[in-house]
């Protein structure tokens, strides 16, 4: 016997960003969120999901936020020289 159902009809809108699974043993439904949304009915955007599908451009842009900043403090510590 499996712990899951589909929802009915009546609680097809239940989830926002998932898909809806009737929990048979608590007898209330229950979200599986899609990818990127969080809660009880998938009503939140995660943003950590967010940042982390956009991986390769958050390092190329740490990498030139870090080369910015190296190359400011080399020209501050070569004018105070």
């Amino acid at each position: 016997r499996s712990h899951f159902n589909d929802c009915p009809d009546s609680h097809s809108q239940f989830c926002f960003h998932g898909t809806c699974r009737f929990l048979v043993q608590e007898d209330k439904p229950a979200c599986v969120c899609h990818s990127g949304y969080v809660g009880t009915r998938c009503e939140h955007a995660d943003l950590l999901a967010v940042v982390a599908a956009n991986q390769k451009k958050q390092t190329i842009t740490a990498l030139v936020v870090v080369s910015v900043v190296a190359s400011v403090l080399l020209i501050g510590v070569c004018v105070l020289i």
